[in-house]
């Protein structure tokens, strides 16, 4: 058996004796405080630091500040229905987090997690928590829109159909209801870069919160294999290199291309053979962003602005493009249909589960496919571009956004947003909590407490979010991709083809808003 398998199992049986020890000295099952059995790390007495009015009496995430208000905004109502993608088309990206025991390859601590958000919802509230899952939810929303039938009274649409949706007024602005004193987007559930980055005109029409654990599961990282590593470089310690800030695109290159070869002596090299690095045509913009680049910012009037096209956008990303298209030590997925691979994803990961390549550009989603393998592995964050570059940032190039239709009267609106902030804070409590510190850290057993920093807070202390990608302005969600795709680092004349339709897209999308 594996390291990670060995050290998983043991802290699985750390755990249970902490939480016996715990049923023991509290003379056994304590519900006073809602919680149906499992205790969140941040649970009652743990919140220290955090302003009271984002915590109930027991020290818990809440909107006590909205308290007050609570009882009139949600009258004789006794349920809140939520809108999400099911698992009938989307087999990777469906939503698990707004009600439990929906689909039977959740993880166990998730469904907790859920479980016990709803019900401390339940009993402060009277309001019970329901999932409405759809196949496509964009489309579900402009059906419901154009004959609202009592559907759903929120929503979760992907970043994406946000995008989409939101330019066709279809949300209501979330800043409304936080001049109502009804939300409070500044609270420590709502992701204050999702705010930043994705109001325009400083309105909010769709954000990132722990409703939600998507924009977590949708994060760019790398993994790694430790023990392919110290075949070559037994000294190297990876994750030091890290927390040194020394983990660059320049030591990826170096150490990567070390175990790129032909393995089996045929005189060619495919997906059969060693890899320094396995990933895909969409990673490259990861790279970019892990930079500290952006493909656009905003103006002093909060309307985005083109930033990539600077000096120093064009330099970053002309060393990854060439970096990654040098010396055939990049294995990329979408490459192995011209060996006449059909499934090039699970092919791809096979290359690194089964110990061929040291690294692997991966979302978080894929770590759980990871399992299914007998290899000991670790995440690290994206390279920076340089040393110098001042932190470590990763790009979450998806999730969901929390939105109030615009087709719900003021009263429902209201109540909606109301139980967005109570659902998110709920979310913060717990849900988050238990895919954070308890799938993450413990069973998939991505922590590594010998260092000062620990490798996930690392991680997901800097998530950014891209209006320039989240909108596709004018094409710039693929511009790095058309790129590789084509073995091409001709970044100026790329982007001189499309900076037309960029211009006229942030123009448009500008003047919806204004009126």
């Amino acid at each position: 058996m594996k390291t990670r398998k060995l050290t998983a199992l043991l802290l699985c049986l750390l755990l249970i004796a902490s939480c016996l020890l715990v049923a023991c000295d509290q003379g056994g099952d304590d519900t006073s405080s809602g919680s149906t059995g499992t205790t969140s790390s941040t649970d009652s007495g743990n919140n220290s630091g955090i302003d009271a009015k984002y915590l109930d009496a027991n020290g818990r995430y809440w909107p006590s500040y909205s308290d007050s208000m609570s009882e009139s905004l949600i009258g004789d109502r006794t349920e809140i229905r939520v809108l999400v993608t099911s698992n009938e088309v989307e087999t990777t990206y469906y939503s698990e987090e707004i009600e439990p025991d929906m689909y039977p390859t959740t993880d166990a601590t998730l469904n907790e997690a859920v479980r016990e958000r709803n019900n401390l919802v339940s009993e402060k509230l009277g309001i019970e928590i329901k999932a409405v899952p759809v196949a496509n939810v964009q489309e579900t929303f402009r059906q419901e829109a154009l004959a609202p039938t009592g559907m759903f009274d929120i929503a979760m649409p992907t970043f994406a159909s946000c995008a989409v949706l939101a330019q066709e007024g279809m949300f209501y602005d979330l800043r409304d209801f936080e001049d109502k004193g009804i939300i409070d987007l500044s609270a420590p559930w709502y992701d204050q870069n999702a705010n930043e980055s994705l109001s325009i005109q400083n309105r909010i029409y769709f954000t990132v919160s722990d409703m939600s654990i998507m924009h977590k599961i949708n994060c760019f990282a790398m993994t790694y294999n430790p023990d392919l590593l110290s075949t070559k470089y037994p000294d190297l310690d990876l994750l030091q290199l890290v927390v040194d800030g020394e983990w660059t695109l320049d030591k990826l290159y170096e150490i990567g291309r070390a175990f790129s070869g032909d393995a089996n002596g045929d005189g060619e090299q495919d997906h059969t053979d060693n890899w320094g690095l396995v990933s895909g045509y969409n990673d490259v913009i990861h790279f970019y962003m892990a930079s500290g680049e952006r493909l656009c910012t905003k103006d002093e009037n909060d309307n985005p602005i083109l930033a990539i096209g600077s000096d120093s956008s064009i330099t970053v990303s002309q060393r990854i493009l060439s970096m990654l298209e040098e010396n055939n030590w990049v294995s990329f997925a979408q490459d192995l249909s011209n060996e006449g691979v059909t499934d090039i994803w699970n092919t791809s990961l096979a290359i690194f589960g089964e110990e061929r390549a040291p690294f692997r550009v991966s979302v978080f989603s894929a770590i759980k496919k990871l399992r299914a393998y007998e290899l000991d592995y670790g995440v690290i964050p994206m390279p920076k571009a340089s040393a110098d570059q001042d932190q470590y940032y990763t790009h979450a190039s998806g999730g969901y956004g929390v939105v109030v239709p615009t087709h719900l009267n003021e009263s429902d609106a209201d109540f909606a947003a109301y139980m967005i902030d109570v659902l998110s804070a709920g979310g913060k409590q717990y849900i988050a909590t238990a895919y954070y510190d308890q799938i993450l850290k413990n069973k998939d057993a991505l922590s590594d407490t010998s260092k000062e920093v620990d490798i996930l807070d690392l991680i997901f202390e800097n998530i950014v979010y891209d209006v320039g990608y989240i909108y596709d302005m004018g094409g710039l969600r693929t511009l790095h991709a058309d790129l590789i795709a084509d073995k091409s680092t001709d970044i100026v004349s790329a982007l001189e083809a499309i900076r037309g339709q960029v211009t006229e897209k942030i123009n448009q999308i500008v003047d919806t808003y204004s009126k």
